[in-house]
C-alpha cells in the first residue's frame, strides 16, 4: 500500500469532489459512495444525508440492505424480503446528533476524540494536502487521511483489527452536496414488515444471537460514542 499511496491520492483527488454544488438553504444534504476493500472482497455503499438523518444502501450476500437513521430510530431492512427491525437509539447517540452535522464520513473527528494523533501531510495536488491521523489501541490500528482544505473530506481510512488480524481500506468517492431530498426518503417503505425494539431489548437480544437482517453498520449512531 505504501508504494502506491501517491498515485492513489492523486486519483482520488480527481473523483472525490465530483458534483459538489452550493449547500442548500435549509438542512445540509450530502451524497457519497463508500468503497470498502478487505478480507471479504469489495463492497460499494451509497450514502445520503440531510442534517443528521442518514440513508445507506448496500448489497450484503445478494440482499439489498437499507439502513435509515432518523430522529431516535435506527432501521435495518432487507429490501428483498421486505422485513426488518427498528431500534430505539441510545440517548447519547441522539444527543450527539443534535448539532445536525453530517452523520457519515466523520472518521477523522471520532479518531481524534479517541486520542488519535496527527502524523504528517501527504501531497494531494491542487494546492491541497491529505492530513494523516493515526490511532493504535487494544482494538487495533486506524489511519484516516482527510483533505486539508475547508471541505475536510476523508480521502481514505485504513484499519487493522487486532482480534481478526484483518485489514480494511475505505474510500469515499463521487461526492455531491446541496441535493433536494424529501423527508420521507429517510424512512423505510411503509409496506415493510418491521419488528420494533427498545434499546435495552435490542442489546439483550444481541447477546443471544444475531438480530435483524444484517449487522448494524453505524454502531456509534445507535449506541453513542464508545466510553473508554
Amino acid at each position: 500500500m505504501k508504494r502506491s499511496i501517491g498515485i492513489s491520492l492523486a486519483g482520488l483527488a480527481a473523483v472525490c469532489l465530483v458534483g459538489l454544488a452550493p449547500a442548500a438553504a435549509s438542512a445540509e444534504t450530502w451524497y457519497a459512495q463508500r468503497v470498502t476493500q478487505g478480507g471479504g472482497g469489495i463492497g460499494v455503499e451509497h450514502l445520503w444525508s440531510s442534517g443528521a438523518s442518514l440513508r445507506s444502501e448496500v448489497v450484503v450476500g445478494g440482499h439489498p440492505v437499507l439502513t435509515v437513521i432518523h430522529g431516535n430510530r435506527y432501521w435495518v431492512v432487507d429490501r428483498l424480503s421486505g422485513e426488518g427491525i427498528s431500534i430505539e437509539r441510545h440517548p447519547n447517540a441522539v444527543k450527539a446528533s443534535a448539532s445536525g452535522a453530517r452523520p457519515f464520513a466523520d472518521e477523522a473527528d471520532r479518531l481524534q476524540r479517541e486520542g488519535g494523533e496527527f502524523i504528517r501531510d501527504e501531497p494531494l495536488g491542487e494546492d491541497v494536502s491529505c492530513r494523516l491521523f493515526k490511532l493504535t489501541n487494544e482494538r487495533g490500528r486506524q489511519e484516516v487521511c482527510v483533505r486539508s482544505d475547508e471541505t475536510k473530506l476523508p480521502v481514505f481510512i485504513k484499519s487493522w483489527d487486532r482480534n481478526t488480524k484483518r485489514e480494511a481500506v475505505i474510500q469515499y468517492v463521487n461526492w455531491s452536496k446541496g441535493l433536494a431530498i424529501a423527508e420521507d426518503f429517510f424512512a423505510p417503505d411503509p409496506r415493510a414488515k418491521i419488528t420494533p425494539y427498545s434499546y435495552g431489548a435490542y442489546v439483550k437480544a444481541t447477546q443471544e444471537g444475531n438480530v435483524g437482517p444484517a449487522p448494524v453498520l453505524f454502531p456509534h449512531l445507535l449506541h453513542g460514542e464508545r466510553e473508554e
